[in-house]
């Protein structure tokens, strides 16, 4: 199972309608009541929780004391690579990229509003690449 990120915001709602300007969907369903908690999927896909920053300080009281924000990266991996970064490119700054890494693997990056750094992956040039061959994922 892949590692999922639950990242701490200052502002959901806020955090929400970004998301959603650059094609992701987010579902509060599985949120007690009360809790302001979202998942937030990319193209029905699961790829992270959003969770508002004082929320979280109450459910796990250690990071009370951490700032927003991590020291890395978040990567998300897409079929439509040129499309969703011209989506993207609308509406925030792309921090790098794109650009063509030795491996074959095609990547840009951008900051959302709380400063979380996302990198964006070319699913087709990592499937095509030899690295792509080595992890490819098979079809039970």
């Amino acid at each position: 199972m892949p590692f999922a990120p639950c990242i701490s915001v200052r502002d959901t709602a806020a955090s929400i309608a970004f998301y959603k300007k650059l094609g992701f969907e987010a579902d509060s369903s599985a949120a007690r009541s009360g809790d302001d908690i979202h998942m937030l999927l990319y193209q029905g896909g699961f790829c992270a929780m959003l969770y508002s920053n004082a929320d979280l300080k109450k459910w796990l009281p250690v990071l009370a004391d951490s700032p927003i924000g991590l020291s890395g990266m978040l990567y998300l991996g897409v079929e439509d690579f040129d499309g969703f970064h011209g989506l993207v490119s609308q509406h925030t700054e792309i921090i790098k990229g794109p650009l063509t890494e030795h491996t074959g693997q095609r990547v840009f990056y951008f900051r959302d509003l709380d400063g979380y750094v996302i990198g964006v992956n070319d699913n087709a040039a990592f499937r095509d690449s030899d690295l792509g061959s080595k992890y490819a994922e098979t079809e039970s």
